[in-house]
């Protein structure tokens, strides 16, 4: 599928100034691209589309449509005037963001961008695009506008991750109150929680490092001559943008290790207030057993066994010695 972003130039109003606009449209496999197409978006492109826009570009666009494809050995490169970068954007659904690799191709006068997953962020953009155009008279400007999009998806995803930690962590360590079943159900959801919260947070952790290389990229090597100032910029602030969010990803991935942490440390107190109850229960009946063992042995001369009171003093017996440990493991506040 190719979707076009064309820059469309009404006339002239009463006063003689004239707004640029952008129109979307889907084309049908027969249609050309028009003229000023500023944005040219391939989703799974067949290879007639992607001949169509190489034709329309003047450049080389790599897709795996084309049966000479491979990938090349730099993300980042310029070739003949063109740049191609990589980078890594999340995917939807939202809650479980995933990552998808799309290719950017800039152009002297077009963006083209080349994806195989749906993605949100294009969506957005686009209808944002539509209706404030003036960023639209440079392709860098496209790029730049687009990876702001990403970085506020990303910005909100990282804000629902520290809802999500937050309740993850008054869940842990409010359950000590709960009886001992509910307790472990508590622990038990923690643990597939936290798990699908780390794989979030590295999922945004690993398009962020991605998109800002390639920013780096455009603000060395990767800029233009002719580039507007005010574009320059742009790309300043979202690069600073993205080592905030990339430093509120480290702290929630901290958060994500410390809980967990926390977690198999509750656990592991559970598991020993169970084996220091069987443990106290095996010393309390230990000398009832050896008792017990001593007057089950089957010798013909044993003088305790004439003895009139000798079954009842031996039950004395054994139950003093299973009240004695009882009371020194209380006197010790063992128990």
């Amino acid at each position: 599928m190719i979707i076009v972003h064309a820059v469309v130039k009404p006339a002239a109003s009463g006063d003689g100034s004239s707004l640029a606009t952008v129109q979307r449209k889907a084309l049908d496999p027969s249609e050309a691209i028009p003229q000023g197409a500023i944005w040219i978006d391939l989703i799974e492109p067949t290879t007639e589309e992607d001949r169509k826009v190489q034709e329309f570009v003047g450049a080389p666009v790599p897709t795996k449509a084309d049966p000479d494809y491979t990938e090349p050995p730099e993300a980042h490169y310029s070739e003949n005037g063109v740049r191609y970068l990589h980078a890594l954007f999340i995917s939807e659904p939202e809650d479980t963001p995933d990552v998808t690799g799309v290719t950017f191709v800039i152009a002297p006068t077009t963006l083209v961008t080349v994806r195989y997953d749906p993605v949100e962020t294009f969506d957005l953009f686009s209808q944002k695009l539509c209706k404030a155009p003036g960023q639209a008279l440079f392709p860098d400007a496209v790029a730049v506008g687009l990876i702001n999009t990403a970085l506020n998806r990303s910005a909100r995803a990282l804000s629902r991750a520290g809802e999500s930690l937050d309740r993850i962590a008054s869940a842990v360590f409010r359950a000590k109150g709960v009886d001992q079943s509910q307790r472990n159900r508590i622990y038990s959801d923690t643990l597939w929680d936290l798990g699908r919260e780390d794989e979030k947070i590295s999922n945004l952790r690993e398009s962020m490092v991605s998109v800002e290389r390639l920013l780096l990229f455009l603000m060395s090597e990767g800029r233009p001559e002719h580039e507007a100032k005010p574009v320059r910029e742009v790309t300043k602030t979202a690069l600073r943008d993205l080592q905030s969010l990339e430093e509120d990803a480290s702290f929630k991935a901290q958060k994500v290790q410390f809980l967990l942490d926390a977690t198999l440390g509750l656990i592991n107190l559970a598991q020993n207030d169970i084996i220091k109850l069987f443990s106290v229960l095996a010393v309390i009946f230990m000398p009832p057993t050896v008792i017990a063992s001593i007057y089950g042995m089957n010798f013909k001369k044993m003088p305790e066994l004439e003895w009139h009171f000798g079954y009842p003093l031996a039950i004395v017996v054994m139950v003093c010695a299973a009240i004695g440990p009882y009371l020194f493991f209380r006197w010790k506040k063992w128990l």
